[in-house]
């Protein structure tokens, strides 16, 4: 018997992080826009089935990133609910560890 799937939950952090993200690359090429927006939801759509599969972005907490392009999904997992929580969505670049770490 396959093991139910985990339900993905957007935090209110992360929604905003990926329409801002759209906007500005919409600001710049609308296809590039729509390949970052099509790429992370797909890429987090994967996590339903395997949600440990993104590393941890420290071994001792539970926080994991997924990395999409040039940009990183931060989430945790919760085992009891079987969700999914999207936390932040931010470029590679920027230094998140600190809000997390």
């Amino acid at each position: 018997m396959r093991n139910m799937a985990y339900r993905i939950v957007y935090k209110a952090y992360a929604e905003r992080d990926m329409w801002e993200i759209a906007e500005y690359l919409s600001e710049h090429s609308i296809p590039a826009m729509q390949k970052f927006m099509r790429e992370v939801r797909e890429r987090i759509e994967r996590l339903k089935d395997m949600p440990l599969m993104c590393p941890k972005i420290e071994p001792a907490l539970d926080y994991r990133k997924m990395v999409v392009g040039k940009y990183v999904v931060v989430y945790i997992v919760n085992e009891r609910a079987k969700q999914i929580l999207i936390l932040r969505v931010v470029h590679g670049k920027r230094n998140y560890h600190n809000e997390f770490c």
